[in-house]
C-alpha cells in the first residue's frame, strides 16, 4: 500500500507540492477525513478513521501534507497536555477535489486490502502450533527403573 501513484490528468495539471502530496493514497484518505470533519482532528483521530494504519506513518503523511501546504497545523489543548489538530487548507480546490473523487474508487479498494492483510496478520499470532516430533540427539540409554 505504500506505492506511489502516477498518471492522472488532473493530478499531473497540479503544481509540484501539490502532486507529491495527493501521489500517495494514505495521504488522499487523510485529505477525505479532514474534509469531512467539522473542525480541526488530531493524528489520533486520523488514526481511529483510518485503522489498520498506524499512528507513526499517519503522523509521517500528516507532516507531508503540511511541508506540501495541503494541510494547516494548529495547537490544541487535550486531556494530557497540548497536541495539534490539522485541518484541509484545499478544500475548497477543484482540481484536489477531482482527484481525491477520481482515485477514490482505487484508495477503498487499497485500504480494504490493507485491512484484510492486517487480520491475516492478527490470525497467524494466535494460531495453534502443530505438534512436533522430538529428536533424541543422543543415544538410549537404559536407566534402570525406581525402586519404590
Amino acid at each position: 500500500m505504500g506505492k506511489i501513484d502516477q498518471g492522472s490528468e488532473l493530478l499531473d495539471s497540479l503544481g509540484p507540492e501539490m502532486r507529491d502530496a495527493l501521489a500517495h493514497p494514505w495521504r488522499r484518505e487523510i485529505l477525505r477525513v479532514l474534509h469531512t470533519s467539522d473542525r480541526a482532528l488530531t493524528v489520533g483521530e486520523l488514526a481511529a478513521a483510518l485503522s489498520p494504519i498506524p499512528v507513526a506513518r499517519i503522523s509521517y503523511h500528516v507532516q507531508a501534507l503540511r511541508r506540501d501546504g495541503a494541510v494547516d497545523g494548529e495547537g490544541v489543548s487535550l486531556a494530557g497536555g497540548r497536541h495539534h489538530a490539522y485541518r484541509s487548507s484545499v478544500a475548497s480546490d477543484a482540481t484536489v477535489l477531482g482527484v481525491l473523487r477520481e482515485r477514490e474508487a482505487l484508495d477503498r479498494k487499497r485500504r480494504h486490502a490493507a485491512r484484510a492483510h492486517h487480520s491475516s496478520l492478527l490470525l497467524k499470532v494466535f494460531r495453534i502450533p502443530r505438534p512436533t516430533r522430538s529428536i533424541r540427539l543422543g543415544a538410549r540409554r537404559n536407566r534402570p527403573e525406581p525402586q519404590s
